[in-house]
C-alpha cells in the first residue's frame, strides 16, 4: 500500500457519500481507476452506504440520549480504575498541575527545615523539681513571678530599711 492509497482511503467515505469537492471527487476516481486494493474497499464502502439508505432515515426515540448519556455517565463513573492510574490522572490534569506543585515544595521545605534544626540534648530530669511540678497549681504559677520579684528586691536590701542584708539574715 503506498502513501497515495492511505490519503484516498482516509477520504474514501466521503468520496462514496459524495461529501467531498468535485476536484477531490476527480482524484479519488482516477486513483481507484488505478489501484484494483482501493478499488475493492470502495466497492465495499458503496454496498454499505447502499445498505443503509435502503433502510431509511433513523430515528431515535424521544429522550434516547439523554438517557443514553445518563447511563454512559454512571458506566464512567462506576468504572475504577487502579489508584496508580488514578493518581497520575490526576497530576497530569492542568488545573491540579499547580496545585500539586505548590504542596510538594510545601513539604519539601518543611522536611528541610526541620531536618537542618539542631536538636536540643535532653536535659537530666531534677528530682526535686519534678515533685514540685506535681504540687503547683495554677494560682501559685500566676502569683510565683510577682514572689520572685520581691524576693529579688529584698535580697538588694530595698525592704530593709538601711539594714545591710548580712545583719538581717544573721539575727534570729
Amino acid at each position: 500500500m503506498t502513501k497515495d492509497c492511505e490519503r484516498i482511503l482516509e477520504r474514501l467515505v466521503e468520496g462514496v457519500t459524495g461529501s467531498v469537492p468535485p476536484a477531490e471527487r476527480a482524484a479519488i476516481l482516477e486513483h481507484l481507476a488505478t489501484c484494483p486494493q482501493c478499488r475493492q474497499e470502495a466497492a465495499e464502502l458503496e454496498a454499505t452506504v447502499a445498505s443503509l439508505r435502503e433502510s431509511g432515515p433513523f430515528a431515535t426515540p424521544p429522550g434516547f440520549w439523554g438517557e443514553f448519556m445518563t447511563g454512559l455517565s454512571a458506566a464512567v463513573a462506576g468504572e475504577r480504575l487502579p489508584v496508580v492510574l488514578r493518581l497520575r490522572r490526576w497530576l497530569i490534569m492542568p488545573r491540579h498541575a499547580w496545585g500539586t506543585a505548590l504542596v510538594a515544595a510545601a513539604a519539601a521545605a518543611m522536611v528541610i527545615s526541620t531536618a537542618r534544626l539542631p536538636l536540643r540534648p535532653e536535659a537530666t530530669p531534677d528530682p526535686t523539681r519534678a515533685t514540685a511540678r506535681v504540687l503547683l497549681t495554677e494560682t501559685m504559677t500566676t502569683t510565683l513571678p510577682s514572689l520572685g520579684e520581691m524576693l529579688d528586691i529584698w535580697r538588694a536590701g530595698l525592704v530593709t530599711e538601711g539594714e545591710p542584708l548580712g545583719a538581717a539574715e544573721g539575727s534570729p
